[in-house]
């Protein structure tokens, strides 16, 4: 898995961005008096060093290097191997090592083209030229994935690693952890940045913890589009990232099988702790292949649309009806989860995806009966979230918290499927159970992006509509943050982003994958 994360990395990596990358390997490789000469006077190299008494250049280019490609760079790699200009490390008298470094392949003729290339080369008795290609790179950096980080390991990523080794990490403090990326630029967190991603995954699936790998990945599509400032064009990690959390949750959608759609197939594993344990992995096992199914649809975010789809969607139609621990949020620090398991189960089973919704809020509204303390808010504790889930019946010394995400989510929900019937009973619950659903209205621009964004703001009662007929249903509605990810085809990222942070809703994005069409004639029983 660790050779997916670096795949993902130099998909993304830009031909500058990836010359303090290819220094810090080389220098890994034991080569010494490194330099990087890129610039006007580099004569074809973009770095130089020494190895067992030979003078070595590298010509770094980015992406896949076809028939065309080749020929613009041709005269390049002729000054590479044999012009004697340039930097003042660079040592005429010692057998020269041309190599052209490419973050892709040959493509094509280039092959061929390469190959004479160096025939010629031979026959003239001069330097032949070698080939870093992207499976070289990968092998290398496989064997000693940490040399492109040796200039950036603080004591936040060494925390990090230690928390995954002693087992105490968690959703909630990788997401803090990710928020140092938010700061960097977009080309240093597409490069440094993917690398730091793909090792702490890694250790993490290492650990058997691939929901943290798949968690993780999503954090840094939020990162991404925090650092970029909402602006789509400046977000190549998110790409990356979205590559990386199919990686892994893909992983995940391997171990899905008939055992969890069996009544006992999660409560088996967890022993007395399933009154907590049991709902949970239902619902991070629901919305981590809920975003998994979206993703596998949505050509914006992935290369093209994955016929894994449907089976995914339809084998958590059978999972959401199997172990009713689904629809059982623990906390509103799981109620975005609810979102992409419902509209993925949407795209194949209407029905079922209204079944689940309603499940949910049923559960919802028996958490917040007179006799119970509620459900605990986003960035609530474990004990917090396990003394009101359980509370009720003992003397847990909390007032009863009427404040909820999860409503806002679930009428939210309602509304962006067209579900009229379901929205007004939902909000008739909602007002006898004395809820007041509550929502982040996000700002534009960077903010939107930010756990810690300070133009954002709560609005805590939101004022939903009584009768599905009005427009807006809700003040929120209309917001217009991040609508400029929805016109560039990257919708399904925002739902990534409400994922990794926990705490908001892009009602924009809900809706428009609200929209997808379900197939007409299934039914919860046949999904």
């Amino acid at each position: 898995m660790l050779d997916d994360a670096l795949d993902a990395f130099l998909d993304s990596v830009g031909e500058r961005a990836f010359d303090e990358p290819l220094m810090a390997l080389v220098r890994s490789q034991g080569y010494t008096d490194v330099h990087l000469v890129h610039g006007n006077r580099e004569f074809g190299r973009d770095v130089i060093g020494k190895r067992d008494e030979e003078q070595w250049g590298w010509q770094s280019k980015a992406g896949d290097i076809g028939q065309g490609e080749w020929r613009d760079i041709v005269g390049q790699l002729d000054e590479l191997r044999l012009v004697n200009l340039g930097h003042g490390s660079f040592d005429v008298d010692l057998p020269r090592r041309p190599v052209l470094v490419t973050t892709g392949r040959l493509k094509g003729n280039a092959p061929d083209l390469y190959r004479d290339y160096n025939e010629r080369a031979e026959k003239a008795g001069e330097p032949r030229l070698g080939l870093w290609d992207k499976d070289v790179l990968l092998g290398m950096l496989s064997g000693n994935p940490d040399a492109v980080l040796r200039r950036s390991v603080d004591g936040q990523l060494l925390t990090a690693l230690g928390s995954i080794d002693e087992k105490t990490a968690s959703m909630a403090s990788l997401e803090v952890f990710a928020r140092r990326w938010s700061a960097w630029e977009p080309e240093r967190l597409a490069t440094l940045g993917v690398i730091e991603v793909g090792l702490l995954c890694d250790r993490l699936a290492a650990a058997q913890r691939l929901d943290l790998a798949a968690h993780l990945a999503l954090c840094l599509i939020a990162s991404a589009w925090a650092a970029a400032g909402g602006d789509p064009g400046k977000t190549p990690a998110a790409s990356a990232g979205a590559k990386l959390f199919k990686t892994y949750a893909l992983h995940l959608w391997e171990e899905a099988d008939d055992r969890l759609l069996r009544e006992k197939g999660l409560v088996g594993y967890s022993g007395p702790s399933a009154w907590v344990t049991y709902p949970l992995r239902c619902v991070r096992v629901a919305e981590i292949l809920g975003l998994l199914a979206l993703l596998c649809d949505d050509p914006g975010a992935s290369d093209d649309g994955d016929p894994r789809l449907e089976e995914i969607a339809k084998w958590l139609a059978l999972f959401v009806d199997a172990q009713p621990g689904a629809s059982h949020p623990i906390s509103d620090n799981y109620a975005v989860g609810v979102i992409p398991a419902t509209l993925a189960i949407a795209r194949s089973n209407a029905t079922a995806a209204e079944a689940h919704l309603r499940a949910t809020a049923v559960w919802l509204a028996d958490r917040y009966e007179p006799t119970e303390l509620g459900l605990a808010g986003v960035g609530a504790q474990p004990a917090e979230e396990i003394s009101r889930l359980l509370g009720g019946s003992f003397e847990s010394g909390l007032d009863r918290r009427p404040s909820s995400l999860l409503a806002s989510v679930i009428l939210d929900l309602c509304a962006a499927l067209r579900l009229g019937a379901l929205y007004e009973d939902v909000y008739n619950d909602v007002e006898a159970v004395r809820v007041h659903p509550e929502t982040l209205r996000l700002a534009t621009g960077a903010d939107a992006f930010l756990a810690t964004g300070h133009e954002n703001r709560l609005d805590p009662h939101v004022d939903y509509a009584e009768s599905f007929t009005a427009a807006p249903l809700a003040p929120h509605h209309g917001d217009a943050a991040a609508t400029e990810a929805i016109a560039a085809g990257r919708t399904w990222e925002l739902l990534a982003v409400s994922a990794a942070l926990r705490d908001r809703v892009f009602f924009a994005a809900v809706e428009a994958m609200g929209q997808g069409e379900a197939s007409p004639g299934d039914s919860a029983g046949d999904a």
